[in-house]
């Protein structure tokens, strides 16, 4: 059984509204959720996986309470080790995490599966020319799908090691820029941040949708970027007021 890979849930919907416009006949969809662009990476491939778990939990807050993360990271590092197919295609796109998660599948998966590279993208991840698998359209799947290749040994040697070379940076971000990772640390999302808030009371939201909008390099979730907000304000960055974060609470530099 052949399947494909895809990193989160959008990406997932997209390649099934590709099969439903007859452009993927193999049906069988496998999503990795893990947002592998952000947080340390320390002990993501070591099961039980605390401490990326641990990050998470801690980023999330209410929203990922009842989350098992550390068991569905065990259960994914256990997979890729030993998948439950005979080949595999990984679809990637301008989202660092994509990039990612193929150099990750290269690092793990055994030598013996099949292992498929469909690309699809600019090669960059800037906030005006990007593209996620979440974003393409039907048509847009089916030509990347037609420029895909089987990895063979030497590149799958080469992806591999940039995935170990990550794990052994361990730095808080990773970006995918001119076709390449590169480390940062959280300033290159909260300098957006902060360049979006001003003196006046403003809803959080005019401050976390441009986080998301403008910051180069990575797909930023609102989930982060509302964390990066928090942190700021820990900080001394930043006043927050409001009983209701995502509804009526507000912002201001301090």
């Amino acid at each position: 059984m052949s399947l494909h890979l895809v990193c989160g849930d959008g990406a997932a919907d997209a390649l099934r509204r590709a099969v439903e416009a007859g452009v993927l006949v193999e049906k069988k969809i496998r999503v990795m959720p893990d947002d592998l662009a952000v947080g340390p990476l320390g002990d993501v491939d070591t099961p039980p996986c605390e401490q990326r778990a641990a990050f998470w939990h801690g980023l999330g807050g209410e929203v990922l309470r009842y989350r098992e993360i550390a068991i569905e990271m065990a259960t994914e590092v256990n997979w890729l080790h030993n998948p439950d197919a005979s080949a595999i295609s990984v679809w990637h796109g301008d989202s660092a995490s994509e990039q990612l998660l193929l150099r990750r599948l290269c690092a793990l998966l055994p030598a013996s599966i099949p292992l498929r590279s469909i690309g699809a993208g600019s090669g960059q991840c800037r906030c005006d020319d990007r593209h996620a698998i979440a974003m393409l359209k039907p048509e847009e799947l089916a030509s990347a799908l037609a420029a895909s290749h089987e990895l063979d040994a030497a590149e799958r040697q080469r992806l591999g090691e940039e995935w170990r070379a990550a794990l052994a940076a361990n730095a808080p971000l990773r970006l995918w820029l001119d076709g390449q990772l590169s480390s940062a640390g959280y300033e290159h999302i909260d300098r957006i941040l902060l360049d979006s808030a001003s003196d006046s009371w403003r809803p959080v939201q005019s401050v976390i949708g441009p986080t998301m909008a403008y910051v180069d390099g990575l797909f930023v979730s609102d989930l982060l970027a509302a964390w990066r907000l928090r942190e700021q304000v820990a900080a001394g960055a930043l006043e927050l007021r409001g009983d209701d974060f995502w509804k009526n609470a507000e912002v201001r530099l301090a």
